[in-house]
């Protein structure tokens, strides 16, 4: 009995130690972030992290990423018993620790110095970090320090001035406070946030909301213009795509933000979900259309793109030339855009980009993307895979006496797809295409998409009563002499009014 009563005494102890190592390696990770009004470039981090390895990284995503820890200083990790930890920069990117404290929680502290404008960032300092009279505006990459790869349920509180507000997408935990649960290290690198004076309007749609932030005085003077924008355009593709954006399971998609800061220079940068962008309200009407023709395209990501995901970058003409397509319906549903400027902007724009991309003629818009290149070949895939949603969504319409378009193919994508693990393929799209236009599109995918053919406009503008010519390399589409009531009804359509 003796004997027993010792194996069962082990048995207990090793029991109650697993019990005690598990909870404490599956223990929160927690952030306090705090401005000051006096000092807003100076921004200071407090933070307790359980040690996965003995590295300290910031964010890998970014265009420099290796640049984020010029930001930081006085960094400093203690034990919970406040011994003082040796901290080494192992390389340009990360901290080393003492590998002995693996498995244990230690205390970490830094100062983030909000002067990242000093730099050239590629793309622009919109999605970087930066500091405006009206506060300051950080992405998740430019301002956590972390520890390991799969933390889970990240507590992060935030401490402003009394005269400032905190925009941020993630859900409170605690009404009375600033206080987060982020799901996830992703989560909490690809975020933006604005603490500041600001104004922060929010546009509801069931279980998804879309916050505008708006910074700078003329900015906040055209808040009503801004804002029945978005909702328009937002109602638009709620409507195109028979509901809300639905991200895959265990992603958030709740909420995204818009973050629109007065600037002499039109710019803007998509972090995860959210965009910052710079506009200048007293710009001319063509960098205006600029500013809004990138949030509607980079909003419509969130249903192309976010909702519906592809294997591989081969269909990356899909997502980004489609999304154009649409960006142009959307802006004509605001009033933004007319008849005339759209037609404008499919030369000017997409098929000058097109015609004079070092691959026309020779590369297929499937291939213009491998290896993520895509900026290398805008036209191509923009301009290209614009110009192929234009003739599907045409040769669609035509062949169903204009009951079906690409619509369809859309809310069918999203019903299939939408909430899903699933990823969409070349042939999928094929399939689904060649189903509502009554036809076989394989061979056009051969010639103009998996080949280098440019899609013929002057065979499917005239289903919209139009006519197109290319003389002198510029495209110019103009009205047939006589247009039948299909002809009309289909460029309508075409401008997305049905």
């Amino acid at each position: 009995m003796q004997q027993l009563s010792s194996s069962l005494k082990t048995a207990v102890l090793i029991g109650l130690c697993f019990i005690f190592l598990n909870t404490s390696l599956t223990a929160q990770d927690s952030y306090s972030v705090s401005f000051k009004p006096d000092e807003p470039e100076l921004v200071e981090v407090v933070a307790t992290i359980r040690l996965q390895d003995s590295l300290l990284r910031m964010s890998n995503f970014g265009p420099i990423p290796e640049n984020w820890p010029k930001y930081v200083s006085n960094l400093k990790v203690t034990t919970p018993e406040g011994k003082s930890v040796k901290v080494e920069m192992q390389d340009s990117a990360r901290w080393k620790l003492p590998a002995f404290l693996v498995n244990t929680e230690v205390l970490l502290s830094y100062t983030l110095n909000v002067d990242h404008e000093k730099e050239k960032w590629p793309g622009g300092i919109d999605g970087v970090a930066f500091v405006r009279p009206w506060g300051v505006m950080l992405s998740g990459r430019s301002l956590f320090v972390m520890n390991g790869s799969n933390k889970e349920n990240i507590s992060v509180q935030f401490k402003v001035p009394n005269e400032w507000k905190l925009s941020i997408p993630w859900k409170k935990t605690n009404a009375s406070d600033d206080s987060y649960e982020v799901p996830n290290l992703i989560e909490l690198q690809e975020t933006l946030l604005f603490a500041g004076t600001h104004k922060e309007v929010n546009i509801p749609s069931g279980d998804f909301s879309l916050k505008f932030i708006l910074g700078g005085e003329g900015i906040l003077e055209q808040e009503e213009l801004y804002v029945e924008r978005a909702e328009k355009v937002l109602k638009y593709y709620i409507e195109l795509m028979g509901g809300n954006p639905v991200p895959r399971p265990g992603s958030e998609l709740s909420t995204a933000m818009v973050l629109i800061n007065q600037s002499e220079q039109v710019d803007g940068e998509v972090i995860g979900n959210h965009l910052s962008m710079f506009l200048n309200p007293e710009a001319d009407m063509q960098n205006q259309l600029i500013g809004w023709f990138m949030f509607a395209h980079e909003f419509f990501h969130l249903w192309n793109g976010k909702t519906l995901r592809y294997n591989d970058t081969t269909t990356d003409w899909f997502k980004e030339g489609i999304s154009n397509y649409y960006t142009l319906k959307a802006l004509n549903q605001t009033g933004i855009v007319n008849e005339e400027i759209t037609k404008m902007v499919l030369n000017n724009l997409f098929y000058q980009r097109y015609r004079n991309d070092a691959g026309y003629g020779t590369m297929a818009p499937a291939n213009a993307a491998s290896g993520f290149d895509k900026d290398n070949h805008w036209g191509l895939i923009y301009g290209g895979g614009l110009f192929a949603g234009i003739g599907m969504d045409l040769e669609i319409r035509h062949n169903t006496n204009n009951l079906k378009s690409m619509d369809d193919v859309m809310r069918q994508l999203y019903n299939e797809y939408g909430g899903s693990e699933k990823t969409i393929d070349q042939q999928r799209l094929i399939d689904i295409i060649s189903e509502f236009s009554k036809t076989d599109f394989e061979p056009f995918f051969q010639k103009h998409i998996l080949g280098s053919e440019l899609v013929p406009l002057e065979r499917y503008m005239p289903y919209a009563g139009k006519e197109v010519s290319f003389d002198n390399d510029q495209l110019t589409i103009r009205a047939s002499e006589e247009n039948s009531e299909k002809e009309k009804e289909i460029w309508q359509g075409f401008l997305g009014n049905n």
